[in-house]
């Protein structure tokens, strides 16, 4: 009995395993996960393969990029080089067009500079001239047109070193200007006018001499009354009555009266002395004595007598204390430019 009931579970262990049945949805389940996972692997190489055709895509345009951008490299450079090239040639030129220049600025002033000592040299003899003129002649137009063509001729020069020569001219051409003129060559010409016309003034004395009376006229029918007319204007040729409001005046003998001209004469010439030495209290005197004696022995009723009387009298009210300016300044200025300019050119 017992060994019966130890044979029974071997022989259940020997005999094969009873087979077991798996459920239906989980089948299914198994099988679709199964079939998205080869269809996700599926996109993915299809994913792949376009991603590696952009790829070969792009790399094949960026490689063509590439060349065409070296291409482009080597074009600019090229133009670079030939830029350059030109570049180089246009500075050689330019060098050596700053050489010619400079070599004909310095020519240029090397002549200018000789120029500038020559018009120095003769501006400086016009400076002086005029300033004499000025002194002696009080001809204040006379200077001021020296001084602007002095003052042109440094226009045309241009030189830098010439500016204050043209400052200090300047200057004495705004001092000339406010200067009060005195006209001493017109003074001059009426002095020379009146002691030439001294000799043809008629004196009080000889007054009436010469003078004609008109005849008073007549009928040219009555020839009897003529004839009778012409006596009696030739009767009465023989006795003149005459006022005389200073007979002293007539009592000049033909000598005295050559040397009251000669004294008249001589008075009008210290005058013109004086006027020339701007000697005003001298002038005035003279020219009041020669006024006087033409007052005293002349016929003022003379058109010559009376044109005299009145020069003497615009002479004697014309004044002569004016204070000339001199032109030292502009002298001054322009020795020191031109002792400068003959240090610069040795």
């Amino acid at each position: 009995m017992t060994q019966e009931n130890n044979s029974t579970p071997f022989s259940a262990a020997l005999a094969a395993p009873s087979r077991r049945m798996l459920p239906q949805p989980a089948l299914i389940l198994a099988l679709v996960a199964i079939l998205s996972s080869a269809g996700v692997w599926l996109y993915q190489q299809q994913a792949m393969e376009a991603l590696k055709l952009d790829l070969s895509r792009e790399l094949a345009s960026n490689n063509k990029l590439q060349q065409e951008l070296h291409s482009q490299t080597l074009i600019q450079q090229q133009t670079q080089q030939q830029l350059l090239s030109r570049v180089a040639v246009q500075e050689d030129k330019q060098l050596e067009a700053s050489t010619r220049q400079e070599a004909l600025n310095n020519m240029y002033d090397t002549l200018t500079r000789g120029e500038a000592l020559h018009s120095l040299a003769e501006i400086e003899q016009m400076l002086a001239f005029a300033s004499q003129q000025l002194q002696i002649a009080g001809d204040v137009n006379s200077a001021l047109t020296a001084l602007n063509n002095i003052e042109q001729q440094l226009i045309r020069l241009n030189r830098p070193e010439l500016i204050s020569v043209r400052q200090a001219l300047t200057k004495d051409i705004h001092t000339l200007k406010a200067t009060p003129y005195l006209d001493v060559v017109g003074m001059n010409a009426k002095l020379n006018s009146l002691i030439d016309n001294v000799e043809q003034l008629p004196l009080l004395v000889d007054a009436g001499r010469t003078a004609t009376v008109p005849r008073p006229a007549q009928a040219a029918s009555n020839a009897f009354k003529q004839f009778g007319g012409e006596i009696w204007h030739e009767f009465k040729q023989l006795i003149q009555i005459r006022r005389m409001d200073k007979p002293e005046s007539v009592l000049l003998s033909p000598e005295q009266a050559f040397f009251l001209r000669e004294n008249i004469k001589l008075r009008l010439l210290n005058a013109r002395s004086a006027l020339m030495q701007r000697n005003e209290a001298a002038f005035r005197a003279d020219v009041a004595a020669s006024l006087r004696y033409l007052q005293q022995f002349f016929d003022a009723r003379v058109p010559a007598t009376d044109n005299a009387i009145k020069m003497l009298r615009q002479l004697e009210s014309q004044p002569l204390a004016i204070t000339l300016p001199d032109l030292s300044t502009s002298l001054s200025a322009v020795r020191s430019a031109r002792t400068t300019t003959e240090r610069a050119a040795q």
